[in-house]
């Protein structure tokens, strides 16, 4: 499990640089940058709910195998049409988005799985672990994707990226099935009442409806950052391609520093209070990112951001997924990717945004409006009984 997340996250890291390259060189548009982001997230809103049911009905190890050989097919046809010279703006948004379709399926699988194989006492360390295999190869792809762009194209970059989805291919066919099976002793219910059932999650769960609303704002505000991760490298660093691939590596390693400190927390942490923290700190770096103009100082701030990026994720599919009964983690797991299909809206804002008033000043008031929406957490959300509703669910 943790070689095959390896392959697909190499994979995926690779492709933000690769098309947001291609995209920014088509273009020069930030804009242009947000609607394909905004295309990769968007099937996210739709196809949330649906993919958790899923996730809850079939055997996740063969969701996760169809998801992981669509990027395959995706990186092919991009490298293809960049070769013949066919490519055009349209093709990136149509096959990003065709490809954020699977990708609505995988989430809810691969997070519930994890669970599955760990059981709760190590639910934290397992979806950490499984969080650094995501983001340790942020550092390789990162890097690769921005290295091999100057020597053997975008189309070279987009078929290492084919070969990356196709080692995770391989890695889950030769993953033993493990876990709970479906069918097993679980609540069977039908596809649609499955999706009733996870819709009634939130008027039960305060602890599944403060982290929802959190995910949207964050992925409004927040993670739309890497839209413009191009422009910072490109226009307001001067760091070309290389430097667009060292940015997104140090974020990685920020993101790895974040996994192994929440793999060794104990099983009693906080987590509800550290989540906040990450939320705030999250704002701060992107606030400080947009000032500088210096790109190692910049480089520091980007390990920052992945740091506060991943604890955030880490701890809210952990606190999810604890909230809940065995039968419904993926349902849960699935208002969560439910939520990440918000970003489009931060993507689009922010890209225009940007266009209009220039990439640091957009990045920072982003991140001076996630500072805000934490004071105002702070003041309506009552934490002791947020801890006190997921100990007793647990």
């Amino acid at each position: 499990m943790w070689l095959a997340t390896l392959g697909s996250s190499a994979g995926m890291w690779i492709e933000h640089v690769a098309v947001g390259w291609l995209v920014l060189e088509m273009t020069n548009s930030p804009f242009a940058l947000g609607v394909v982001s905004a295309a990769r997230m968007a099937p996210f809103l739709v196809l949330g709910m649906p993919a958790g049911a899923l996730a809850d009905r079939l055997d996740r190890r063969n969701v996760l195998i169809a998801v992981t050989g669509s990027g395959v097919a995706y990186g092919l046809a991009l490298a293809v049409l960049v070769v013949t010279g066919l490519v055009q703006f349209w093709h990136v948004v149509a096959l990003t988005f065709l490809f954020g379709c699977a990708r609505a399926f995988e989430s809810p699988s691969r997070q519930a799985l994890v669970y599955d194989l760990v059981g709760a006492d190590e639910a934290l360390r397992g979806i950490a672990l499984n969080a650094m295999a995501q983001r340790v190869t942020g550092i390789l792809g990162g890097i690769l994707g921005g290295v091999l762009i100057p020597i053997v194209g975008v189309e070279g970059s987009l078929s290492l990226m084919a070969l990356s989805y196709a080692g995770g291919v391989l890695s889950l066919t030769g993953m033993r099935n493990s876990g709970r099976e479906p069918g097993g002793a679980v609540v069977r219910l039908s596809f649609w009442n499955s999706i009733a059932a996870g819709l009634g999650l939130i008027r039960g769960h305060q602890v599944v409806l403060v982290l929802v609303l959190l995910s949207m704002v964050a992925e409004i505000f927040a993670f739309s950052n890497a839209t413009l991760t191009p422009v910072f490298a490109r226009d307001v660093l001067a760091a070309g391609a290389i430097g667009l691939g060292l940015l997104t590596a140090a974020r990685s390693v920020g993101a790895i520093a974040a996994t192994l400190v929440l793999a060794a927390l104990t099983y009693r942490q906080d987590k509800v209070a550290l989540l906040l923290w990450a939320f705030a700190l999250f704002g701060c770096f992107l606030v400080l990112f947009a000032t500088s103009h210096s790109f190692p100082i910049s480089l520091i701030l980007m390990v920052g951001i992945g740091c506060m990026a991943a604890a955030f994720d880490i701890l809210q599919q952990t606190i999810l997924q604890l909230s809940v009964s065995d039968h419904e983690r993926g349902r849960v797991m699935g208002y969560w990717v439910a939520s990440l299909g918000f970003g489009p809206i931060g993507h689009l804002e922010l890209g225009a945004l940007a266009g209009l008033v220039g990439a640091p000043v957009a990045q920072a008031t982003h991140g001076v409006v996630v500072i805000a929406v934490f004071i105002v957490t702070l003041l309506l959300v009552d934490r002791r009984r947020l801890r006190a509703e997921l100990e007793v669910r647990v």
